[in-house]
C-alpha cells in the first residue's frame, strides 16, 4: 500500500513540475510569413501548423493553450504513428506574420461545420465563431461565404487557435488550414457567393414551383377520381416543392439550420416513402405479385431508421444510401419483374424512371465518395454536376408520370363522357324546346328593353330639368345670403337719411320761427345746416343705390363679358356682406375677419357676378367651418379660450397671375372625402344644408376664366382656397 502511495505522489510531482507556467509557446510551429500582397490564397504547408485531435470534444481555449495539453500538439508534417486524426473535433495551432512594410487585409475562410478562432496577438484574445451549421445570426464575419475579415498591420504577428467541429450527422472530415487575401479574393468571392447563393435560390425556386404544380395537378385528380396513386405521387412532389421552396432554402437553412437539416432528413424518408407507395399503387403488386409487394413493404419500413443519422448513431452517407438504394431498388426490381411478366405499364414506367435511375445512383456514388473523403477537393467539385443531373431527372420523371396519369384520366374521362352521349343525345329535343322558349323570351326581353328605354329618355329629361332647378337654388340661396349682408348694409345708410332727414324737419321750423323774428344771421347758419344734412342724405342715399345696384348685378345673369374690376374692392365687399348675411340668420355667430390686399394690383378683366359668386361661396363656407368647430368644441366641453374663429382673405400678383386666397382655421376637410369636394352633388354639409352645387359651380367659373381652383387643408387645423387667375388682360 504505502509502495503504492509512493509511486502516486512520484507521478503527481512529475506532472506539477511538467505544467508551463506561461502560454505554451515553446514549441510552436514555424510562422506563415506573408511577403506578398498579390497572392490570392495562402497556402499552408503540413509543417506549418499543429493539431490536436479531441475525441471528448470537451477541450476548451483555456485547456489547450496552457499546461500538459498544449504540448500534445504535433506537426501535422509529423504525425506519430497510430494517431487518428480523422475525429469530429480537433484543434489546430499556427501562427502568421506579415513581413510586408504596410497593413493588409486577410480573411479566415471555414469549411467546417461548425469552427471556432481564437486569435493572440499582443497576448490579447478575439473569439470568432462561424461554419454551415451555424446560424447566420450568430456567425462572425460575412456569414454567406463563411469569411472572417482580419487586418493585419506591418511586421505584426498572430497565434491562432483553431477548434474545428464536423460532426454533421457523424461524418468525419480531413481539414487544411488555408488563409485568403481579402483585396484579391474574399471580396470577389463574396460576389461569387452572393450570385450563387440568388441562382441557386432562383433555381430552387422555380423547380419548387414546378414541383407544387404539378403536386396541385395530380392531388385534383385524386379529389375527383380518389384513386390512391395520385395522392401518393402528389405527396411526393410536395415534399420535393416544400425542400425547394425559398423559405426552406433561405430562411430555415440559414436561420435554423439544425431545424432545418431534421427536416429535410425526415422530407427525405417521407418522399422515399411515398414515392414506392406510388410504386405500389401504379403496378399493383398487393393484387399480382404479393411476395415483391412485402419487400416493397420492408423498404417502406426502414425508411424512419435514417433518422437515426441526425444522433450520430448512423453516418449521414449510410441513411442517404437507404434512402436513394430503397427507391432504385423499388424501381428497379418492379420493373424488371413486370418485364417478365409482359405487363403494359413497364414501357412507359422504364422510360419515365431509367433517367432518375442512373442519376440516382451517380449522386448516392458522389455522396459516399465525398463522405468517406476518398476524393480529392477538384474531383468532389467535378462530382457536385451530378446533383443537377439528378434534379432533371426528377422534372423528366415528374412531367412523364404526370403525363401518364394524366392518359389514366383521359380514359376514365373518356369512358364517362361516352357513357354521357346518350344522355345527351335524349337532352336534344329538350334543348330545342329550350331554344323556341328562349326565342319566345327575347322577343319578351326585347320588348321591356324598348319600354324600360322610353322609361329611362324620361327619366334623363326628369334629371336635366330637376339639375337645373338645383343649379338655380344654388344660386337663390346664394342671393339669399347676399340679400342678408345686403340688408344689413344698406340699413346704415336707411339710418342716416332717416335721422338727418328728421333733424332737418326740425331745423326748418326753427328757421321759419327766426324769419318771423327777423332774426336772418341765425336764418343763415340755420340755412347751412341744412345744406350739410342734406348732402349727407345725399351721400348715404347713393350709397344705398350702390349696394341695391351690386344686389341687382349679383341676382341677373351673367352677361358673360368681363369688365375691368377692383378685385380688392370686390373681396372686401363680400366678405362684409357673408359675414353680415350669417349674422342676420344667427345673432350668436361672430368671426374675426381679416384682410390683406395686394394694392398694387388695380383692375382686371373678369366678369364680376361670377367672380363674386364664387368669392361669396368661398366665403361663406369659410364662415361656415370655423362656426362648426366652435360648436364642436362648445358640444364637447373643452375650452373655447385658446380658439378664435377667424376666416382670412387675401390678393397677390404673381407673375402673370392673379392668387385670390380664403383661408379658415376650422375643421378641415378629410382626406378621405378630398377627392370629391368639386363634384356635382356632394356636400359634407347635413340634409338641408347645402345642395352640393357651391364649388362645383365655383370650380367651373374659374375654369371658364382661364384660371384655377385649389385647396390646401388638413384635418383639425383649416383649410384655404385659392382662386388664380390670368393677370395678362389687366388693366
Amino acid at each position: 500500500m504505502k509502495s503504492y502511495l509512493r509511486k502516486c505522489a512520484a507521478i503527481t510531482v512529475l506532472l506539477i513540475s511538467q505544467y508551463p507556467v506561461a502560454f505554451g509557446q515553446g514549441h510552436l510551429p514555424p510562422y506563415f510569413y506573408i511577403t506578398s500582397d498579390t497572392t490570392t490564397e495562402y497556402k499552408f504547408a503540413t509543417e506549418q501548423y499543429q493539431i490536436l485531435p479531441d475525441k471528448t470534444g470537451k477541450l476548451s481555449i483555456d485547456d489547450v493553450k496552457n499546461g500538459p495539453v498544449s504540448e500534445l500538439f504535433f506537426s501535422r508534417a509529423k504525425t506519430p504513428v497510430g494517431t487518428d486524426t480523422l475525429v469530429n473535433t480537433s484543434w489546430y495551432r499556427y501562427g502568421i506574420k506579415n513581413n510586408l512594410d504596410k497593413e493588409i487585409s486577410i480573411s479566415l475562410f471555414t469549411q467546417s461545420v461548425k469552427s471556432d478562432f481564437f486569435i493572440f496577438r499582443d497576448n490579447e484574445q478575439t473569439h470568432y465563431k462561424n461554419g454551415f451549421a451555424i446560424s447566420w445570426d450568430d456567425k462572425d464575419g460575412l456569414p454567406a461565404s463563411n469569411i472572417i475579415p482580419l487586418k493585419l498591420k506591418a511586421g505584426e504577428q498572430l497565434i491562432i487557435y483553431n477548434r474545428v467541429e464536423n460532426d454533421l450527422f457523424g461524418t468525419q472530415y480531413s481539414f487544411e488550414v488555408k488563409i485568403l487575401n481579402t483585396e484579391k479574393y474574399a471580396f470577389k468571392l463574396l460576389d461569387e457567393m452572393q450570385t450563387y447563393v440568388d441562382l441557386g435560390t432562383l433555381i430552387a425556386s422555380m423547380f419548387g414551383g414546378f414541383c407544387l404544380l404539378a403536386a396541385l395537378f395530380n392531388f385534383i385528380f385524386f379529389v375527383i377520381d380518389k384513386q390512391k396513386i395520385y395522392l401518393y405521387f402528389s405527396l411526393f412532389l410536395f415534399v420535393l416543392a416544400a425542400l425547394s421552396s425559398p423559405i426552406y432554402s433561405v430562411v430555415v437553412l440559414r436561420y435554423f439550420p439544425e431545424i432545418a437539416l431534421t427536416f429535410g432528413m425526415v422530407a427525405g424518408w417521407v418522399s422515399a416513402i411515398s414515392f414506392i407507395q406510388f410504386i405500389r399503387y401504379y403496378f399493383q403488386t398487393f393484387l399480382y405479385t404479393t411476395n415483391w409487394d412485402k419487400v416493397l413493404v420492408v423498404l417502406i419500413l426502414l425508411q424512419p431508421t435514417t433518422i437515426l443519422s441526425l444522433y450520430g448513431i448512423t453516418p449521414f452517407w449510410f441513411s442517404s444510401v437507404i434512402l436513394y438504394f430503397a427507391m432504385i431498388i423499388g424501381c428497379g426490381g418492379t420493373l424488371f419483374l413486370y418485364y417478365r411478366l409482359k405487363h403494359i405499364t413497364v414501357k412507359p414506367f422504364f422510360i419515365a424512371i431509367l433517367p432518375f435511375i442512373i442519376a440516382s445512383l451517380l449522386n448516392v456514388g458522389s455522396i459516399v465518395l465525398r463522405g468517406t473523403n476518398w476524393v480529392s477537393d477538384e474531383l468532389g467539385n467535378v462530382l457536385s454536376i451530378v446533383f443537377p443531373l439528378w434534379l432533371l431527372s426528377i422534372i423528366w420523371l415528374v412531367l412523364y408520370f404526370t403525363w401518364i396519369l394524366f392518359q389514366q384520366y383521359d380514359r376514365q374521362k373518356r369512358a364517362i363522357i361516352q357513357h354521357a352521349l346518350d344522355a345527351e343525345r335524349m337532352a336534344k329535343e329538350k334543348e330545342i324546346e329550350r331554344n323556341i322558349l328562349i326565342e319566345q323570351k327575347k322577343v319578351e326581353l326585347e320588348k321591356t328593353v324598348h319600354d324600360r328605354t322610353a322609361e329611362l329618355r324620361n327619366s334623363l329629361e326628369n334629371l336635366k330639368a330637376t339639375q337645373s332647378q338645383l343649379i338655380q337654388s344654388e344660386k337663390m340661396a346664394s342671393l339669399g345670403e347676399l340679400t342678408a349682408g345686403i340688408a344689413h348694409e344698406i340699413q346704415n345708410p336707411l339710418n342716416f337719411v332717416n335721422n338727418f332727414s328728421e333733424v332737418n324737419t326740425e331745423l326748418i321750423a326753427e328757421m321759419k320761427a327766426e324769419i318771423e323774428k327777423g332774426n336772418y344771421d341765425e336764418v343763415k347758419a340755420l340755412a347751412k345746416d341744412v345744406e350739410e344734412n342734406e348732402q349727407k342724405i345725399n351721400h348715404h342715399g347713393k350709397r344705398a343705390g350702390d349696394i341695391v345696384k351690386g344686389m341687382l348685378q349679383h341676382s341677373r345673369s351673367s352677361s358673360g363679358v368681363k369688365e375691368p374690376t377692383d378685385i380688392n374692392a370686390l373681396a372686401d365687399e363680400y366678405l362684409r356682406l357673408a359675414y353680415h348675411g350669417l349674422r342676420a340668420k344667427d345673432k350668436s355667430f361672430n368671426a374675426t375677419m381679416k384682410t390683406d390686399f395686394d394694392e398694387s394690383i388695380g383692375n382686371i378683366n373678369i366678369i364680376p357676378q361670377d367672380i363674386g359668386r364664387v368669392i361669396l361661396n368661398l366665403i361663406t363656407n369659410a364662415f361656415y367651418a370655423v362656426n362648426e368647430r366652435q360648436k364642436l368644441l362648445a358640444a364637447s366641453n373643452e375650452p373655447l379660450a385658446n380658439y378664435e374663429p377667424t376666416v382670412s382673405i387675401s390678393t397677390k400678383k404673381e407673375g402673370n397671375k392673379v392668387l385670390i386666397s380664403v383661408k379658415d382655421n376650422g375643421n378641415g376637410i378629410p382626406q378621405k372625402v378630398l377627392d370629391k369636394i368639386f363634384q356635382p352633388f356632394f356636400t359634407t354639409k347635413p340634409t338641408g344644408q347645402g345642395t352640393g352645387l357651391g364649388l362645383s359651380l365655383s370650380y367651373d367659373i374659374v375654369k371658364a376664366h382661364g384660371g384655377e381652383l385649389k385647396v390646401d387643408t388638413k384635418e383639425s387645423e383649416g383649410s384655404a382656397f385659392t382662386i388664380s387667375l390670368p393677370y395678362k388682360n389687366a388693366i
